[in-house]
């Protein structure tokens, strides 16, 4: 027995979604506060949404129908052999593009933070220089899932040697896949922090700000273990009665067990990526929340008597603003050109709101 089991695969297929429907929820209310223009990285984001609710449904149902969470010991019947291969055929084709959309978001979030306004900055080149990478990775492996087994998909579960004789080899093609993943997931945690440090912040703004951007090591954390199953299952001798996947003692000829596993930690990978996308855009509105408590709304409410005396101070002072209204009018400020930094302050503020 693992911790892999029906159970677990239908709570990840209920918990991530209801996560995911909630960021949703926050990303529009924030777009409904902030009241800005549709970006590339909003409309990426749902495509994201939608591959993750629908890979979670996939979970619960194929929990439920014992196509996945349980174990094909001593032996993989027909049937389970078809079943558990259909289902997988699926789920790396969504894995592969669930995974891309969320890279990019998160990538094309970064550009509308951080581009330089006047001219290309080395960040710039960075930036499009992932994005294209990204962009790479999603189609080859997609290419990859798509015709595995050349034009005839049901090779890979017709029978339990069609896949070694009719299909590329499978394990290889997912390392290779997790490892791509990693690599991208780190260059996307390091990409921001350069630029958070350039920023016309104070000490402890940079802080707070760089330990959102840093929540990106989740998903550096969630693609290793999702990587290392498929190296130890790579390195093992297939041979041996059992292999160890983590910390789990599976038979070798437990292929329901040894694939649950597997999909068990991929799909934690894309519910924490999609989780860490939304956080980048809705910390604003937790810095809110913590900067400005109910209690200290009640302590700032004035009483009556601040009430009458502020009226006739304000009184007061009203004949004096309306004595200077001509010459302030009579009188502008010159404007200063915005420089790039400036903008790119203005840019992250509206983002994450500076005190």
């Amino acid at each position: 027995m693992t911790y892999v089991n029906e159970g677990s695969m239908t709570a990840i297929g209920v918990i991530f979604p209801v996560l995911t429907v909630l960021s949703l929820c926050l990303l529009v209310y924030g777009r409904r506060h902030r009241a800005r223009h549709i970006e590339i990285d909003d409309i990426l984001i749902i495509p994201a949404a939608v591959l993750e609710i629908g890979m979670g449904v996939a979970l619960i149902i194929g929990a439920q129908m014992n196509v996945i969470g349980g174990h094909s010991y001593p032996a993989i019947t027909p049937t389970e052999q078809a079943e558990l291969g259909k289902f997988e055929y699926a789920f790396w084709i969504g894995d592969v593009l669930s995974i891309g959309f969320i890279k990019l978001s998160i990538l094309f979030l970064f550009r509308r933070i951080f581009r330089g306004q006047t001219h290309r900055t080395a960040f710039d080149y960075v930036n499009s220089t992932l994005i294209a990478t990204v962009v790479l990775w999603t189609v080859v492996f997609l290419f990859f899932e798509i015709f595995i087994c050349g034009v005839d998909p049901s090779m890979g579960w017709s029978s339990q040697e069609s896949p070694r004789t009719g299909c590329m080899d499978t394990i290889g093609l997912q390392i290779s896949c997790a490892v791509f993943s990693w690599v991208l997931d780190l260059a996307i945690l390091i990409e921001p922090l350069p630029m958070v440090l350039k920023l016309n912040m104070s000490t402890r703004r940079k802080a707070q700000l760089s330990l959102v951007f840093l929540c990106s090591i989740f998903s550096v954390v969630a693609g290793l273990l999702r990587m290392i199953p498929w190296i130890q299952i790579h390195v093992q001798d297939f041979s041996n009665p059992f292999m160890k996947i983590l910390d789990s003692d599976l038979a070798t000829s437990d292929r329901e067990g040894i694939v649950s596993i597997v999909l068990f930690w991929t799909y934690v990978e894309i519910g924490i990526g999609f989780l860490v996308s939304s956080l980048l855009r809705t910390a604003w509105i937790f810095d809110q929340i913590t900067r400005a408590p109910f209690t200290s709304k009640i302590r700032s409410i004035p009483s009556v008597s601040s009430l009458s005396s502020r009226w006739e101070r304000d009184q007061r002072s009203k004949e004096g603003q309306c004595k200077n209204l001509f010459q302030e009018t009579r009188m502008p400020t010159p404007q200063r050109k915005e420089s790039s930094s400036q903008s790119m302050d203005d840019t992250v503020g509206l983002i994450y709101k500076e005190p």
